[in-house]
């Protein structure tokens, strides 16, 4: 990702779909993945975007937008579900750290929601709570869970509601938002193709 002053939230976007094209293509070019560029950012840092995605092993960020070091705030939890510490990492991301651009990814085949959407399954007690919240959340957004849940739209529709919450939740990302100087955007990493379903830009409610 090349570095740039103070790119547009749009800039970002471009960045970020011409990483994962070339990621998709194998056509990557790892870029500043040296030493050399780890030690330029020791004492400060100016990531383009913060992406909150999900703990899961098989989503490697910085690997699906070919990006390197100091390019991306990432910030992972199960089912990338809007915490209190997920939140006041995105805060601190975009008051601190200036950037323009938060993108929550959720992914196919995710383990928290698919569990959200199939409650018989056993969990721990913290487990439970955090499932719990996602679960309400797909319902409150209107997804169907009788006959049958649809597992491919609930994963999308995750990430959209996770955007959302963060918005409501934060008047700092609010009022960015209202100024034009950040945009959130919600997006569906599809493991089995590698292809990225772009679900657009969140706004204020």
């Amino acid at each position: 990702m090349t570095q740039t002053a103070s790119p547009t939230p749009a800039q970002v976007i471009s960045e970020l779909k011409a990483g994962h094209e070339r990621f998709k293509q194998a056509n990557s070019i790892h870029p500043h993945a040296s030493e050399a560029r780890l030690h330029e950012l020791e004492q400060s840092q100016a990531p383009h975007a913060a992406v909150l995605t999900c703990s899961d092993s098989r989503v490697a960020v910085e690997l699906i937008f070919d990006s390197g070091f100091g390019d991306l705030f990432v910030i992972r939890n199960a089912g990338n579900s809007a915490t209190p510490g997920t939140l006041a990492s995105v805060e601190y991301a975009v008051e601190a750290l200036q950037v323009p651009l938060v993108l929550v990814m959720s992914h196919s085949g995710c383990g928290a929601v698919g569990a959200a959407c199939v409650p018989e399954h056993l969990l721990t007690p913290t487990l439970m709570d955090h499932v719990g919240h996602i679960r309400n959340g797909l319902k409150g957004a209107g997804l169907p869970f009788e006959p049958q849940v649809d597992l491919a739209h609930a994963y999308g529709l995750h990430a959209q509601i996770t955007a959302q919450e963060l918005i409501n939740s934060s008047a700092l990302l609010r009022k960015r938002l209202q100024s034009g100087q950040l945009e959130v955007h919600a997006a569906c990493f599809v493991l089995h193709n590698l292809e990225i379903n772009w679900l657009g830009s969140q706004r204020v409610a």
